[in-house]
């Protein structure tokens, strides 16, 4: 599973940042699935790859892609494979690329 790597990647990049405690926001850009399954198979590998990391403070965020409408030759963008095309509501073909993800580290609020 890619996940695992992209996991790892992730969690190295948390600790040497030191931030285990701060909420954490990945961009994902691209993928080939249902974006939920990428999420909890994700969530599933940071947690073993970094045991103690509370991952309700990781926030994925979908961007969308690039797609072509195979009825009506609209270019759109969506986030989904099945998104419809907004001209004319066809299931849209994706342009399939790999995950690419950028990582935002915001910092916890200091505790009173």
């Amino acid at each position: 599973m890619h996940e695992a790597g992209i996991a790892r990647a992730v969690a190295d990049e948390i600790r040497q940042q030191g931030a285990q405690g701060d909420q954490v926001r990945l961009f994902v850009t691209g993928g080939h699935g249902q974006p939920e399954d990428f999420d909890a198979a994700l969530r599933l590998h940071l947690s073993l790859a970094l045991p103690g990391l509370d991952t309700a403070a990781i926030e994925v965020v979908h961007r969308p892609t690039s797609r072509l409408c195979p009825s009506c030759a609209v270019t759109f963008d969506g986030i989904r494979p099945l998104d419809p095309c907004p001209t004319c509501g066809s299931v849209g073909l994706e342009t399939p690329i790999s995950e690419e993800i950028d990582l935002e580290i915001l910092p916890a609020p200091a505790r009173a």
